[in-house]
């Protein structure tokens, strides 16, 4: 009689097995499905739209045409935002203390979106920002042959969107890593991520002719205020953002260490400096498409967390490869682990083209302005030397 009861306990628990095994293979086969038809809406952009222009200097690598294939599922837990632990708790509230509150312009350059005609008018009502600004864009890097003297001609010059970016990241008042200069350098080519990222997402808004396309931009801006913040506040953590460190191993490491991920300090950070609640609620999923598909995330949040995490890894991997050249690095980002997921969440919102959409003149123009304007160096993202 035992053995017939054993026997059944083996029968059922291989049943409930094979079950998942089969229900597993199912949802890897519907991804893989997924993964080919955006792959392929990605590959009749591609053969429609011309290439965007490259600065010299940023020549696209010779396997540039390689296809990419999808990386296995990154295994990374988030950490949940509700409930905090009291020691992510004691770790968010000593951030927050650590830093200057914005601004009192921040609210209004958010408002703003991309008007021309009301940015500059916000700018030019804030002394700092636009001594700033004025500053900014008549220094070397832009070789002007004559002096930029107002906020109106300096957006006419540098356009709307980057003066806006400026703006917001000195209105933000994050300071830099002092007295630490691998810290140092991993804010720079954080900021440098945002610039570009932002006019990324500008382009793909632009043209899937959503509204707020400005609002979305400065999402994709703010992608890495998290990252940003923490690194002025714990300079130990500059090794994670080498160029060479994936994704997944830098949350990982510093949900270790932390108790808290990125996501987390952006929208704790959100809350104490009263940002736009629809801001904090992006910022606080920024990380979801590392973890799993679109169906965590509510419908609102759909457009600006998949642009925003779009866009933020293409810029970065245009900084690891040193060319301004989208179509070599949408094939590479697509290839990445941390990217396992985002051909679902550009499916679920209906996103496609964007090889094309950042191939218009205008955009491209943009787009190369920002590079050449961030990236005046032409230098390729090389990671860190090993200590000898």
């Amino acid at each position: 009689m035992t053995l017939w009861v054993l026997g059944g306990l083996a029968l059922a628990a291989f049943g409930v097995w094979w079950w998942q095994a089969s229900a597993a293979a199912q949802r890897q086969s519907e991804r893989r499905d997924v993964w080919r038809r955006w792959q392929a809406s990605v590959t009749v952009a591609a053969s429609n739209a011309e290439p965007a222009p490259v600065p010299a200097g940023h020549e696209a690598p010779a396997d540039s045409t390689r296809a990419a294939t999808p990386s296995r599922v990154p295994p990374v837990s988030l950490l949940n935002t509700r409930p905090v632990t009291p020691e992510a708790a004691a770790c968010l509230v000593d951030l927050s203390d650590s830093l200057p509150r914005p601004r009192a312009v921040l609210t209004q350059l958010l408002l703003a979106g991309d008007d021309p005609v009301e940015l500059a008018r916000v700018v030019a009502t804030d002394t700092a920002s636009a001594a700033l600004l004025l500053r900014t864009v008549n220094s070397a890097r832009f070789h002007l042959t004559r002096p930029v003297s107002s906020v109106q001609h300096a957006v006419t010059y540098l356009g709307a969107n980057l003066v806006r970016d400026m703006a917001i990241r000195h209105a933000l008042a994050l300071p830099a890593p002092a007295d630490d200069p691998a810290a140092e350098r991993a804010n720079q080519r954080l900021w440098r991520i945002g610039y570009l990222a932002s006019t990324i997402a500008l382009a793909v808004a632009r043209h899937q002719r959503w509204p707020s396309a400005g609002a979305l931009s400065t999402q994709a801006l703010l992608f890495g205020l998290g990252d940003i913040a923490l690194l002025a506040h714990h300079p130990g953590l500059a090794e994670l953002y080498a160029p060479d460190y994936g994704l997944p191993a830098r949350v990982e490491e510093i949900q270790r260490r932390l108790a808290l991920n990125p996501a987390m300090a952006a929208a704790h950070l959100g809350r104490v400096w009263q940002l736009p609640q629809e801001l904090v609620r992006g910022l606080g999923a920024s990380l979801t498409p590392l973890a799993g598909g679109p169906q965590q995330l509510a419908p609102d949040l759909l457009a600006p967390v998949t642009l925003g995490y779009f866009s933020t890894g293409l810029a970065d991997v245009m900084l690891r490869q040193g060319s301004c050249d989208p179509r070599t690095a949408v094939d590479t980002l697509l290839g990445l682990p941390h990217a396992f997921f985002l051909p679902e969440y550009l499916a679920a919102c209906g996103v496609s083209g964007v090889l094309d959409a950042l191939a218009q003149p205008a955009a491209a123009r943009r787009l190369n302005a920002v590079w050449a304007s961030t990236h005046a160096t032409g230098e390729r993202d090389r990671p860190e030397p090993s200590p000898d």
